[in-house]
């Protein structure tokens, strides 16, 4: 099976709640089956034996096939709610219903309240009664993880998984740094993570009005000058051809959401991208040489404010930028039409009228001085989602529970829904494609017109799960949706130029390295962000260069890079 050291990729970071999965939620409501009642655990014995009908075992536990085990288990789980129009507990999921009934094994859910979560959480181990198994996004955390396996709380399953697990192997198999996420510091694998790979390995798109340009006689910009010269152009000669100088060359969201979010929703990264760096939330790069780089002191970081302050001061960039929020720029850009460049996740199926879309195109990676391009890559791993302690018995009937879960056919259901069956009356269950014969299609418009998504039965126990959802899972039962169509995009015009590391890059620090860090970050990334924005709207920096510099290394800028090249490395070597 894999070996330690050979797939370290990309690891785990929580430095706060960014790059969270995004979880569409409805309600459950209504009636379902309850799972059949069952006994509690009874240790496994021996080894090697066969059943009746030639399938071999171990103890009460079958290696391979359906039931999971001869005799029915119960384990008790414990996770953090989600989403509260979800279940409180899964055997009322009729997805769960199913597998528990199918493999054996059955699940005591307790899924507590996030705002009595840590408190739950921490009396549970402390008093020694912790559950047999965590479960879901954010139950644990990456410093919760390093300590219960330092302490004997939760187990080592790489073992396991190797004999076990032949779904979730494949992936690790498939997707190295999806192994190299889920290690801990010390190389052992302790909890499972969740992701969602619909083949989409870049985030933001740079996106401009082709009809603006055509009427000008003008060609998508292939680098910053060229760039400069087209907003120049959209600034004066009138491309809406409404006889006003109404429209705003180029349009973005410079913040959105909470302070957070505001340095996630930096849109204009493409910017940064053409002078050759990758400006990521917290201005880390690794670059290609492997070298974890501050952005923000470089020479590239400079010139490409320099550039943007140019752009604003001459009226090229909207003057509402700092303060506009997505439902501000989404009409301008669908109903007053007079925005000629801007940054989003995809052109079509976004801030856009459907009948404009043809009206734009996507402007490729442009050439940074020296002639590169480079695109900013992203990776699609979430935190948490599955971690068995040492107060489980046969701990690799868990491991072939969660395997199954996780098989192609079942990792679409728990993200979408269950395949549709006789009287179904779920909001998201999949039903067959009429236009993919053979796949399905999100049953989006099943919940009827004034009912409530809070007051609808759902099946799909995303929020709540730990889900590894492939593209070739995807691309096998589930039929392409125009938005990830659109998505497709995209993704396929920047695929050439990506970054050798996704700009959302994961890192893994000891909690006293979180600790420090935490304190050194937010003094040093509110100085940039504050000092961006005023050097966009004022200009000086030239002038200020050298005293930001300076002032950077006085609140511990060293210190800031050493730490987070310390957690690179650590798993790099």
């Amino acid at each position: 099976m894999l070996k330690k050291g050979t797939v370290l990729k990309v690891i785990a970071l929580v430095l706060s709640c960014m790059f969270v999965l995004a979880l569409a939620g409805c309600g459950q409501t209504g009636t379902q089956n309850k799972p059949t009642p069952a006994p509690t655990n009874a240790p496994q014995q021996g080894s090697g034996t066969q059943d009746g009908d030639g399938r071999e075992m171990v103890g009460n536990m079958y290696k391979t096939g359906l039931p999971i085990v001869k005799e029915p288990v119960k384990y008790y789980a414990m996770g953090l709610q989600m989403n509260n129009t979800r279940p409180s507990n899964l055997d009322e999921s009729e997805l769960f219903v199913k597998i528990m009934n199918e493999t054996n094994v059955f699940i005591e859910w307790d899924l507590i309240p996030q705002a009595s979560w840590t408190e739950t959480k921490n009396l549970k181990v402390a008093s020694g009664e912790y559950p047999d198994f965590f479960y879901g996004p954010k139950s644990l955390s990456h410093d919760e993880v390093q300590k219960y396996g330092a302490d004997g709380v939760l187990i080592d399953i790489e073992a396991l998984l190797d004999e076990y697990a032949p779904n979730i192997n494949k992936i690790r198999e498939a997707y190295p740094l999806y192994d190299g996420f889920i290690r801990s510091m010390d190389g052992k694998i302790y909890q499972l993570a969740s992701f969602t790979d619909e083949g989409f390995d870049s985030h933001i798109s740079s996106i401009i009005n082709k009809e603006w340009l055509d009427n000008l006689g003008l060609q998508v910009p292939t680098n910053t000058d060229e760039l400069y010269a087209v907003l120049k152009a959209f600034k004066e000669n009138d491309p809406n051809r409404n006889g006003k100088q109404d429209e705003i060359p180029m349009s973005f969201l410079y913040q959105e959401g909470n302070d957070l979010n505001r340095e996630v929703k930096r849109d204009f990264r493409p910017i940064y991208y053409a002078f050759g760096v990758v400006d990521t939330p917290f201005y880390i790069w690794i670059n290609e040489n492997d070298e974890v780089v501050f952005t923000a002191t470089t020479e590239e970081w400079k010139q490409a404010t320099a550039y943007m302050a140019k752009l604003y001061q001459e009226g090229l960039i909207d003057t509402e930028v700092f303060t506009q929020d997505r439902t501000l720029l989404t009409n301008k850009l669908r109903t007053q039409k007079n925005v000629g460049v801007y940054f989003d996740y995809r052109k079509d199926l976004s801030m856009i009228l459907e009948e404009d879309q043809e009206k734009f195109t996507f402007i490729p990676a442009l050439k940074s001085p020296d002639g590169k391009q480079i695109w900013g890559s992203s990776q699609f791993f979430s935190e948490g989602g599955f971690a068995i302690t040492s107060a489980a018995k046969n701990p690799e009937v868990l491991i072939r529970f969660i395997d199954h879960c996780n098989s192609e056919e079942y990792s679409v259901q728990m993200a979408f829904g269950m395949f549709k069956e006789a009287g179904w009356d779920k909001s998201e269950a999949l039903v067959p494609s009429e236009t993919a014969p053979g796949k399905y299609e999100v049953n989006s418009g099943a919940r009827p017109e004034g009912v409530e998504p809070s007051e609808w039965p759902m099946s799909a126990p995303i929020a709540q799960g730990c889900t590894l959802l492939t593209k070739a899972a995807l691309d096998k039962y589930v039929a392409e949706k125009a938005s990830s169509v659109a998505k497709t995009e995209a993704c396929e015009v920047y695929r050439p130029y990506l970054s050798k590391w996704p700009y959302n890059y994961a890192f893994k620090f000891s909690p006293e390295e979180l600790e420090e860090l935490s304190l050194l970050q937010t003094d040093i990334v509110q100085y940039v962000i504050q000092t961006h924005s005023r050097w966009m709207s004022e200009g000086g920096i030239e002038k200020e260069w050298d005293a930001y510099v300076a002032h950077l290394n006085n609140l511990g800028l060293q210190r800031y890079i050493e730490l987070y090249r310390t957690a690179f490395e650590r798993v790099e070597k």
